[in-house]
């Protein structure tokens, strides 16, 4: 995996700020930002995977972007159904609790253990759920197929054979994530538009992988 290359490529393209600038500042907008966010990345990603030397996306392929967007969108939305079903299973639970509790302040060791409990369960789910989104949006930019990346069982298949391509992109990604909060440290609007940035390099980072793994010898 060529790291230089992923985090320098974007300054190749003499109108990479305007991409930035556009799309930084659509991340004011709820839901299309994160959905322009996200097509960012998987257009990026397939780029990268079909050997394109000019991987970033065009403005004027905006509308295209925003499909890539959408159907991103519903992959990570279907990935994330179980996090969200337990949330409101627990969340229904302390409701409940403090409804019966009347007038009188719930016990905080319940609260608290609830608490610990919802921890427990979510932050190992949570980085489960990451790495195998990961994987799932390798095959919609490999196939194009949201079908595809919903697939659990070629998505495990992807990762017991290759598993140390992609537990090395799933901390690559923390990392973007890492870059893409620097921009608050500076200002907090310098976010919105190092977050693209990251955007971009971790689709160049997926599309590498992607190229890599369908290459090698156990994908044959």
């Amino acid at each position: 995996m060529n790291l230089t290359r992923a985090f320098s490529f974007v300054f190749d393209d003499p109108d990479w700020w305007k991409l930035i600038l556009v799309i930084g500042l659509l991340q004011f907008i709820p839901i299309i930002g994160q959905i322009a966010l996200i097509g960012c990345l998987l257009q990026t990603a397939r780029a990268v995977a079909q050997g394109n030397s000019q991987p970033l996306p065009r403005l004027n392929q905006l509308g295209t972007v925003l499909s890539e967007g959408i159907y991103g969108l519903l992959i990570a939305i279907v990935y994330y159904l179980p996090i969200l079903a337990i949330v409101c299973i627990l969340s229904c639970i302390l409701v409940a609790i403090i409804v019966a509790s009347g007038n009188n302040d719930p016990q905080p060791g319940i609260l608290f253990g609830l608490l610990l409990c919802l921890s427990l369960i979510l932050i190992p789910l949570i980085l489960i759920t990451q790495l195998l989104l990961i994987i799932g949006n390798s095959r919609y930019v490999q196939t194009g197929s949201v079908e595809a990346a919903l697939q659990l069982g070629e998505v495990f298949t992807l990762l017991r054979r290759n598993p140390a391509e992609w537990l090395v992109l799933w901390l690559l990604s923390i990392v973007c994530n890492f870059v893409g909060g620097l921009g608050s440290i500076i200002f907090v609007v310098g976010s919105l538009f190092t977050t693209v940035y990251a955007a971009l390099v971790f689709g160049h980072l997926l599309g590498q992988t992607v190229h890599q793994v369908s290459s090698s010898p156990s994908q044959q």
